[in-house]
């Protein structure tokens, strides 16, 4: 089964409000309940259920 995942933002309040996009994907689900975390709507991909951790979460090497 598919599954689209995204990549995200997640703001650092305490210096300054620097943002530091982390090296995976993650469903909505598991950003949303992220404190300070913004999806990047516009930079998702389309994979297998399969293929994430236990979190919602998957490494995309950009070679």
């Amino acid at each position: 089964m598919k599954i689209t995942v995204y990549r995200y933002k997640v703001y650092d309040y305490q210096h300054d409000d620097h943002a530091y996009i982390p090296p995976h994907y993650a469903t909505r689900e598991y950003i949303e309940q992220l404190e300070g975390a913004t999806i990047i709507e516009y930079d998702h991909l389309e994979v297998e259920a399969s293929d994430l951790d236990a979190l919602g979460r998957i490494v995309v090497r950009e070679d």
